[in-house]
């Protein structure tokens, strides 16, 4: 929303050094689309600064890849913090209560290990940031902002410490035998309904979902991971990504070898790391992204599967029941997910008409999120 300017400066004490922000954007070529020297009236790099057009002089591409990257980054943190303020409270769906007694989850539960998969997966995110920026922290300090490097690189590592300290205890303090009886005790329960579809707990959460994930992910993760570990590397089977990278100034800091791009600006790429510093975390969050969403359709099953009885004498059945728990996690995913492609949605629109002006078609992009946002919306509120 204000793309350059400095605002972690006035926390100067807690890095130890009052000028880390405005160096580490210095360093970004943050500031270009930055002013305020009209007050009120100045674009402040907000949205406003976002151009119909592409030129030379105001670099939309490059304040493509940091708006982009500040979405993503925003979307993959608020995946840890939404499930964590607004879950919803552990309650059971009775029209889908099996006749056995065991109830399936229409709500969330700590206890039950509903937010375990979120936080391992955030975890795990936090674990591949600290790396990222533990491997340009030498950089980060040749810029004078190696303070606020260390202080990414120890605010992930103190949570991803939290985070496994806390699904460490809660697996060796479960009380299994305690919740179920909870469970069978809780009045919110009702009478249990005759329902008698049975359903593969090994099943994946949803079949829809996991084909629009796999469909729609696994590209955008493929594209982010050349991103982060090839950058500049022309992928000759996707339409324009040539022009893409040229668009987003790749061909600046990563020009390929043996190519016209090379020769004119091999000499100059090392001054234009920061740029190669943005791209390759707007990669990183990207993949982060993804991970979330193809593992919240494939990392786990639907549900266990419980046992029981229906009807009396003669007539008693044995039937399956599954208890969702599995889509009580992955629908946590969802909802997030949903609001994260809804916010990349939203920039990549912004950006659509200086990408035609620079031959770039973004419209099949806006397609895939939006079909993406629409399937887990859907499916992770309803």
């Amino acid at each position: 929303m204000a793309t350059g300017k400095p605002i972690l400066d006035k926390f100067g004490g807690v890095w130890g050094q009052d000028d880390a922000d405005s160096n580490y954007l210095q360093y970004t070529k943050s500031t270009q689309w930055y002013s305020d020297t009209e007050g009120w009236k100045s674009k402040q790099g907000g949205l406003s600064a976002i151009m119909g057009a592409t030129t030379d002089a105001n670099n939309m591409g490059g304040l493509f890849l940091r708006k982009m990257a500040g979405t993503a980054a925003l979307a993959f943190h608020t995946s840890k913090i939404w499930p964590v303020l607004f879950s919803s409270s552990p309650t059971y769906d009775r029209r889908e209560s099996a006749a056995s007694g065991k109830h399936r989850w229409a709500g969330a539960s700590w206890s039950a290990g509903h937010f375990d998969p979120i936080l391992a997966l955030g975890m795990i995110g936090d674990v591949c940031l600290t790396v990222f920026y533990l491997a340009r922290l030498e950089e980060l300090k040749n810029a004078g902002a190696g303070a606020i490097g260390m202080g990414f690189v120890f605010a992930g590592l103190a949570e991803a410490f939290i985070l496994a300290m806390y699904l460490l205890n809660r697996r060796m303090n479960y009380n299994y035998r305690g919740t179920d009886k909870k469970l069978r005790a809780n009045p919110m329960l009702g009478s249990a309904s005759r329902d008698m579809r049975a359903e593969d707990p090994n099943s994946l959460p949803s079949r829809i979902v996991a084909r629009t994930v796999c469909i729609t992910s696994l590209l955008t993760s493929f594209i982010s991971l050349r991103d982060l570990f090839f950058p500049g590397t022309i992928l000759s089977f996707l339409p324009r990504d040539d022009i893409y990278l040229e668009w987003t100034g790749a061909f600046l800091h990563s020009p390929p070898p043996d190519t016209v791009e090379a020769d004119e600006h091999g000499l100059e790429a090392p001054l234009f790391e920061g740029d190669k510093f943005v791209s390759q975390l707007l990669g990183l969050y990207l993949s982060l992204g993804c991970m979330l969403k193809i593992m919240s359709v494939v990392g786990w099953s639907k549900g266990n599967r419980n046992m029981g009885s229906s009807g009396s004498g003669d007539r008693e059945i044995m039937i399956e029941n599954v208890d969702r728990s599995g889509v009580v996690s992955s629908r946590i995913i969802w909802k997030t997910m949903a609001f994260g492609d809804a916010l990349l949605l939203i920039v990549l629109r912004l950006f659509t008409p200086a990408a035609m002006t620079a031959s770039l078609d973004l419209r099949w992009h806006l397609m895939f999120v939006a079909y993406e946002a629409f399937i887990l919306f859907l499916y992770g509120c309803w």
